[in-house]
């Protein structure tokens, strides 16, 4: 498909914010875990963060091919998942796929299971994690990436449209600076406008000063960021700026050297930049990774993404994070 024009959006009321509700995280090519989660507890804070907001509650289910992921075995039960839909709130469920024989079968019908399952709840579903990533965790690893986006995101909207659901369906992304890189070229070639018309967002995951240091000022890297995924690697790809942009992870993590207080204070440059880019760039969504730490008195930082500590007390960036969704939030 051609690249599309971007069109001017009217200025927008809100962000519509969420939060991924565990601790679990990325660390150096494992899982960063720690405390078990509390399900009171996170209701709890969640309340507090929601006020009288929309909001989305963030988690992940992971597909590996298997005929127990397909049929939903071990995986959490409507129950689990919907007690932390009280007042209102909606989940943002991503489907990851780690699939390496790339059984399409299993994936379409793993997706309509889920459906089946929590479709009440779902707000947004997301088809497939970071699959322009080709290193731990994301799902760009395997050679299926762009036939699972293709394939799974019109099947979820079928399937929502069929039990007359009405969350939204959007795959993420990474951010890229390769105007070559095989996902987004793939993607280019083979989505076709019955994709596009399926598609109600496109989501990025990004954590400036993580992995890379911070290079300038983070409003600067924040907005150079939004904007090259929505005027380059987006309309390379095909996707108008009708589709609206998910923020669907960002974060700051502490650690030694990297203080409770700065936290707080680059949480806020990076929400109000995307705030103020909302009618430019068409965002709509933010979501904060994450709610509460995996493990605080582990000194690595990729253990540390929380705005709380693991025993669910507030670190400053909560009530940084609380008051952000009360003034900007829809």
């Amino acid at each position: 498909m051609s690249g599309a024009k971007i069109i001017p959006f009217a200025p927008r009321a809100g962000l519509r914010f969420g939060v991924y509700m565990g601790g679990v995280s990325e660390a150096h090519h494992e899982m960063a875990s720690g405390k078990p989660d509390v399900p009171e507890e996170i209701n709890r804070v969640l309340d507090i963060l929601q006020g009288d907001k929309q909001f989305l509650v963030r988690t992940y289910l992971g597909y590996t091919g298997t005929e127990e992921d397909t049929e939903l075995i071990d995986m959490p039960s409507m129950p689990d998942l919907a007690r932390y839909t009280w007042r209102g709130r909606k989940l943002d469920l991503v489907l990851s796929n780690w699939d390496r024989r790339g059984n399409m079968a299993g994936w379409v019908e793993f997706i309509e299971n889920v459906i089946a399952r929590y479709g009440p709840y779902i707000g947004c579903l997301q088809i497939c994690e970071e699959p322009n990533l080709y290193e731990y965790p994301g799902d760009g690893r395997f050679g299926f990436a762009v036939e699972n986006v293709l394939v799974g995101v019109k099947v979820a909207r079928q399937a929502l449209k069929h039990r007359a659901l009405s969350g939204n369906v959007g795959f993420n992304a990474v951010p890229c600076s390769d105007p070559n890189d095989g996902f987004w070229r793939q993607l280019a070639e083979r989505a076709d406008h019955s994709f596009v018309n399926c598609l109600d967002y496109v989501g990025l995951n990004f954590y400036p000063d993580v992995a890379i240091p911070l290079v300038g000022e983070m409003p600067c890297e924040v907005k150079k960021t939004l904007t090259e995924f929505r005027e380059r690697t987006l309309r390379q790809a095909g996707i108008p700026g009708s589709v609206p942009i998910h923020i669907c992870e960002n974060g700051w993590p502490t650690g030694p050297y990297r203080y409770y207080t700065r936290q707080a204070d680059l949480i806020e440059q990076m929400v109000q930049t995307a705030y103020e880019l909302r009618s430019q760039l068409n965002i709509t969504h933010y979501e904060l990774f994450s709610l509460r730490d995996a493990d605080t008195a582990n000194p690595d930082p990729n253990h540390q993404f929380g705005i709380l500590r693991d025993d669910y007390s507030p670190k400053p960036a909560f009530e940084t994070y609380k008051r952000l969704i009360a003034e900007l939030g829809a």
